[in-house]
């Protein structure tokens, strides 16, 4: 299934072995973020109230600026890799960049690795039988292999080069939506959901006649709440949705769990995992989750924008009619 241009999968392909080789390495780093507030909180709790924020009671620096916090100085040799970090910001200030979740900073290297693709390598993919033409296609599907490895699964075909999570979403809704829902059929999100997987299930219904049910999120805990997902499954169910990590609760969901509970009650049911936030900051094994598609962007976890992948099942995905 071919749903964007070759030259933007080719881009993919130049980058794509090197970001997840990158990622991977911040993967393996032994400190959970957890233990860094852990650490912040009891720094503060020993502070006096009335200590100045730029003076300690005693005169020498304030502990936010002696507190070392395991593996921060990752941060720092990263700093290096980004071009973007050596510029300033008001008052000749260093840039601090923390908007990762919405979109990362590129590293050097990435910007590097297109530049030389499209200066001594640019072809088109399956297109040709000449020397770069074939050259491109190998790297077009080794990063296809490499994108398999990093997500534990089966084999390039269940891989889907696309603009991002959310043409990945869309491709599911449009193809497998619009071939498998009928009439009275039902559709489960939650309120926690970003737009992409919000919109295309809107459009669906709308289109289908199925039903769209809402799972609401815990006002306590900011999490979605399972027993009323689970109260709203039925053997009509065919289709859900939701996020692994929350770009905005923070909450990571139990995605393994949720997808075990939807097999017994929803047996026909198809699920679907926004994973933009997990992939970049978690293993992601999707033999370990128990779902059907999982959709993920590459601009949030160092590569180019434009670039996402759709891994799906290889069935479900051959079941699929084209949409792009």
């Amino acid at each position: 299934m071919n749903c964007v241009s070759s030259k933007r999968l080719m881009r993919v392909a130049a980058v794509l072995p090197l970001v997840c080789g990158f990622v991977t390495s911040f993967h393996a780093s032994p400190v959970h973020p957890s233990h860094h507030r852990s650490t912040i909180t009891a720094c503060r709790s020993a502070t006096a109230p009335t200590e100045s924020i730029s003076k300690a009671s005693d005169g020498n620096d304030p502990w936010w600026k002696t507190t070392v916090l395991p593996h921060a100085d990752v941060a720092t040799q990263c700093r290096k890799d980004f071009a973007i970090l050596d510029s300033t910001v008001a008052d000749g200030k260093p840039l601090v960049y923390l908007d990762s979740a919405a979109t990362s900073q590129k590293p050097t290297f990435v910007l590097d690795v297109l530049d030389n693709y499209y200066e001594t390598k640019n072809s088109n993919v399956h297109r040709g039988a000449h020397t770069l033409s074939r050259e491109a296609t190998a790297a077009y599907e080794e990063a296809r292999d490499l994108v398999a490895d990093f997500i534990n699964a089966n084999s390039r075909n269940e891989i889907v080069f696309t603009k991002g999570a959310t043409e990945s979403i869309n491709l599911v809704a449009n193809s497998y939506g619009r071939a498998n829902l009928m009439p009275g059929d039902e559709i489960v999100i939650t309120e926690m959901e970003h737009h992409s997987n919000l919109v295309p299930w809107q459009i669906l219904a709308e289109s289908t006649g199925a039903k769209l049910k809402y799972v609401h999120i815990n006002k306590e805990t900011g999490t979605i709440d399972l027993d009323e997902m689970y109260s709203l499954l039925t053997p009509k169910t065919k289709m859900v949705s939701f996020q692994h990590v929350s770009n905005v609760m923070a909450c990571v969901n139990p995605v393994a769990d949720m997808a075990k509970v939807i097999r017994e009650r929803s047996p026909k049911s198809v699920i679907l995992v926004d994973a933009c936030q997990s992939v970049p900051h978690m293993n992601v094994n999707v033999q370990e989750l128990g779902v059907d598609f999982i959709a993920a962007s590459g601009h949030k976890m160092c590569a180019p924008t434009g670039i996402g992948f759709l891994w799906g099942k290889e069935d479900l995905l051959n079941s699929m009619p084209p949409f792009l």
